[in-house]
This record gives C-alpha cells, sequence and structure tokens, in this order.
C-alpha cells in the first residue's frame, strides 16, 4: 500500500513539474483555415493535443469493452458450470471412496451434464456403476476407453477387475495379459496376472509375471522391500519344485533340473531337498544326494533328511551318528537345539543309548529347558500352522507363503493339520 502511494505522489509531482515548465516557456501557436485566424500559447496547444489524445484512447477501450462484454460474460458463464462441475466430480469420487452408490451416480450424473471431459465424468460413472452393482455400465464405459492409446492400460485393468469381481478368470487373464503387454513394467497388472496363473496352475507362465515383480523391487527402496524380496524368493523357488512335478513323469531330467533350480534359490527348501535326493539315491548318486542333504541340515534339520543321508552316506549306525554329530557345530544357533534332540532321537533309534543321553544333556544346555519346540510350516500371511508344504496356504489360500520355522513369541492364530 505504501509503495502504491509512493509511486502516485511521484506521478502527480513529475505532472505537476512538467506542466510548470511548459507553461513558463515563450512561445505561441497560430492557426488560418476557412478565413478564420487562432492563435493561442504553445503550453495550451500541447494541453489540448495530449487531453483529445486521452479522450480518444479512453474512448477506444470503452469501445473494446463493449464489444468484449458477451464473451467476458460467457467465459463467467463457462467457469461457473466448470467449478460446479468440478466439484460435482470431486464429490462424486469422494461417495465412490465412501461406498455411497446412490450419492455416487447423483454427483456423476452431475458431472457429465456440466464438464465436456468424457474421460473424467465417465470414470466416475463407470466407478459409481461398479459400487451399484451394474457391472453393465461399467464394462460400456471400460471398453470404450480401449481404442485410445492413453487410457487402454486402465480400460483393461479395469475389465480384468470387472471379471474378477464376476468370478469369470478366462476374461480376467485376458484382461490382465493386454494390459500387461501395453505396460511390460506394471506391476499391478504383473502382481494379477501372476495370481491367475498360479490359480490356473499355470506355473512357467507365472514366472515372467515374476519377473517383472522382482525387476521393480529392486528400483524402490522401502522398509518392507526384505520382506517382498523374501516372498518373491520363496514364489520362485516353489514354482521351479510345482513344474518338476509336472515334468516327473515324461522328462525326468527336466525336473531334475528344476528342482536344482529350486535349490539354488533356497537350498533348505525341503520339499525339493527329498524329491531330488530320492531321485539321485535312485539314479546310484549317493554323493549327489549327500550333498544337497549336508547343506539343507545345516539350514532346517529334520528327521527325513537325517533318514535320506543314512542311506547317502552309506555307513552303520555308530559312522552316521558320528557324521551327524559333527553336522551340529555348523548348525545356526536358533535351530541347533532342535538339531541336537532330532540326532539324540537318532542315537536312541540305533541303540546308541549313551550316546544320546549325551545328546539329550547337550540340547538341554543351549537354554536351560527340557523340551524342544517342533518346526511347522508357518504361513507368513494368515500367521497359521500346517503339518505339511502346499503350494497354497490352506487357511488363506496364499501362494507360496509357507515358511519351516519353530513357533517363536505368540501361539500362532490357527493350525490345521494338512
Amino acid at each position: 500500500m505504501f509503495k502504491k502511494l509512493l509511486i502516485l505522489f511521484t506521478v502527480v509531482i513529475a505532472a505537476a513539474a512538467a506542466a510548470s515548465w511548459l507553461a513558463s516557456q515563450p512561445g505561441a501557436m497560430q492557426i488560418e483555415w476557412l478565413g478564420w485566424r487562432m492563435e493561442l500559447p504553445t503550453s495550451l496547444a500541447v494541453a489540448l493535443i495530449v487531453s483529445f489524445a486521452l479522450i480518444l484512447v479512453f474512448f477506444d477501450r470503452l469501445l473494446r469493452a463493449i464489444r468484449a462484454m458477451p464473451r467476458w460474460l460467457g467465459r463467467r458463464l463457462r467457469q461457473r458450470r466448470d467449478d460446479a462441475g468440478h466439484r460435482a466430480l470431486t464429490l462424486g469420487l469422494m461417495a465412490v471412496s465412501a461406498g455411497e452408490p446412490a450419492e455416487a451416480r447423483k454427483h456423476a450424473s452431475r458431472a457429465e451434464r456440466l464438464l465436456k471431459e468424457p474421460k473424467l465424468t465417465g470414470l466416475l460413472v463407470a466407478q459409481a456403476a461398479h459400487l451399484a452393482g451394474d457391472h453393465q455400465a461399467a464394462r460400456r464405459y471400460f471398453t470404450s476407453i480401449l481404442d485410445d492409446r492413453e487410457t487402454a492400460f486402465l480400460g483393461h485393468i479395469g475389465l480384468m477387475r470387472l471379471a474378477l469381481d464376476g468370478h469369470d478368470p478366462i476374461k480376467a487373464h485376458q484382461s490382465a495379459k493386454a494390459a500387461l503387454a501395453l505396460k511390460p513394467n506394471s506391476v499391478l497388472a504383473a502382481n494379477h496376472l501372476f495370481k491367475l496363473e498360479t490359480g490356473r496352475k499355470d506355473w512357467n507362465a507365472a514366472l515372467p509375471a515374476l519377473d517383472v515383480m522382482a525387476r521393480q523391487q529392486k528400483k524402490t527402496k522401502s522398509k518392507t522391500a526384505p520382506d517382498q524380496s523374501a516372498l518373491i524368493a520363496r514364489r520362485r523357488c516353489a514354482l521351479h519344485f510345482l513344474k518338476a512335478g509336472e515334468l516327473l513323469e515324461d522328462d525326468r531330467r527336466s525336473a531334475d533340473k528344476e528342482l536344482s533350480s529350486s535349490l539354488k534359490i533356497d537350498p533348505g527348501f525341503l520339499p525339493a531337498v527329498t524329491m531330488l535326493a530320492d531321485h539321485y539315491l535312485d539314479d546310484k548318486a549317493p554323493g549327489r544326494a549327500a550333498k544337497i542333504l549336508e547343506t539343507a541340515f545345516r539350514i532346517h534339520p529334520h528327521d527325513s533328511i537325517a533318514t535320506r543321508l543314512k542311506a547317502a552316506w552309506k555307513s552303520n549306525d555308530g559312522q552316521f551318528i558320528t557324521k551327524l554329530t559333527q553336522l551340529l557345530a555348523q548348525i545356526d544357533s536358533t535351530k541347533k537345539k532342535t538339531a541336537y534332540y532330532l540326532v539324540a532321537e537318532q542315537a536312541r533309534n540305533s541303540g546308541l543309548d549313551g550316546e544320546a543321553e549325551r545328546l539329550f544333556s547337550a540340547a538341554r544346555d543351549i537354554d536351560g529347558g527340557d523340551e524342544d519346540t517342533n518346526s511347522l510350516w508357518h504361513c507368513t500371511s494368515c500367521k497359521s500352522r500346517h503339518d505339511d508344504w502346499e503350494a497354497f496356504c490352506p487357511a488363506c489360500d496364499e501362494f507360496a507363503t509357507l515358511v519351516w520355522q519353530r513357533p517363536a513369541g505368540t501361539s500362532p492364530l490357527i493350525k490345521h493339520n494338512s
């Protein structure tokens, strides 16, 4: 405000100084026209010329304003219409988020009438229709935007969600594949396609979708990154194992390659370890069987591994227990007590009671307890536990979420005996 007053004061002083200087200048101006002669001071002539110019500018601006009045009024009306339309669009989206189908459809209709933005208003109409259970209207909208390259991806995603809601996995699968083809790095499309492929038990087709999720996961840095990396690794490991199961009857060699791929990801994955060890033992290759079994025993001590180790080592009872005891020093401290109890039981079954008692005593000395908590398959998603590994958790139906571990902390919510 002070700045504006200072500028105005400066302009007034400058104008007054100019007028005073002009009035003090000598000279006269004479005009002769049609027999008339007019003589006036130069300062007055200059003032008249300036005043005439200002009057011309004023009337020019006034004429321009009058001519622009209809356009200005039109812009104002359009602005008010657009503001009302965007407000209706916002309220409609809020109603969709709140789960109010009646409010959403009301605001969607108003926004569609006020705005000439079919992509925006159509999306709100489709969302409102979907919320209200009118899948046909939503499908019409998502189908209508498939021809536009910029919106085709969203159209396929929308159709996929509608197909999933309608329990139509075939159409959902087609839409998910089309969406991923348009955006090969879309985690959203890859995640849905992965679930659909695993639901169809097409393990080979699920791997490319998992690769997309793995690539994008490496690019993101978040607190959940380690958990996501572990889940992706478990999924990849499980897929190779399941592929081996399908190839087992027709192509044993390819099945063994898939099992080896599975163990490269997780050398302690018990289903793959036991299956591949059995194959090596059947093929009279005990050395190869012993190698993967020893590695797995260090990671997850288990009765099934110990039993197969005895066959792979081709040793008597005393040698067998001695070799198992040597492996105890290489086992992680969190699983050492379980391993000691396991070897002690093997010694007792072999009739080596003295060695069994020594191992039981060593197991009790680890934490002072007399009992060991058996490991089970724990679901990382729903926290349920199971006796056997399955591709899908029997409780929550999530893929590759079962992990072999001892119960830690609180008791699990559910126990399912498979």
